[in-house]
């Protein structure tokens, strides 16, 4: 009688982040999350546009297959849309993306734009990670904190969201050929190492 063993490595999970703006900073951090997910990270940085707020952010998707399984979530999310190149956030004189999350506060949807937040972007039956997202081109749009900020247009920063950090051996390959990316080799070099000294 035979046994079958099957084996499966789940990658760390890792984080890129980024800070786009000259006169206005922000922060945006993906993390890819133990669920198969993104979290994406806004934070306004220091005091620099201090009568401002997150108000959208529109982003690309890397595969527009996936886009129908995509959902947000989020304590001061208060709409989402996923469709093709045709997502905007500041009027139709904007490029469109594939990808749009507003924020606002849950208690009042009217009120002011939060100066940080954060979403979390998940696939209904799929793992996404950061390469869904890496090098993406995005649009965060910043509008006045007073919740009477309705006439003002704001402030918008683009840019390409964070690349996947270099390293950590991720185009290594394994010398024994084998599928477990120099597992294998990293075990009998361990197991060398004691018989080597013995001498």
């Amino acid at each position: 009688m035979s046994a079958h063993i099957a084996m499966q490595f789940t990658p760390t999970p890792e984080s890129a982040d980024a800070v786009f703006g000259q006169d206005v900073q922000v922060r945006i951090a993906l993390h890819e999350t133990a669920d198969g997910g993104i979290t994406l990270d806004l934070e306004m940085q220091g005091d620099a546009g201090h009568g401002l707020g997150l108000a959208a952010l529109v982003f690309d998707f890397a595969d527009h297959d996936l886009l129908a399984g995509l959902s947000l979530t989020g304590s001061q999310l208060r709409g989402q849309n996923f469709s093709a190149g045709r997502v905007r956030a500041s009027g139709d004189a904007a490029r469109g993306f594939d990808c749009g999350a507003s924020f606002g506060r849950t208690q009042a949807l009217s009120g002011p734009a939060p100066r940080d937040t954060a979403v979390h972007l998940a696939h209904d039956s799929l793992t996404i990670t950061l390469d869904d997202l890496a090098g993406r081109a995005f649009a965060l749009h910043l509008v006045p904190t007073a919740a009477n900020h309705a006439s003002c247009a704001g402030m918008v920063i683009e840019g390409r969201l964070p690349a996947r950090p270099a390293g950590r051996g991720q185009g290594t390959a394994s010398t024994d050929g084998s599928v477990f990316g120099g597992v294998f080799d990293g075990f009998l070099s361990r197991l060398a190492a004691p018989l080597g000294n013995a001498a």
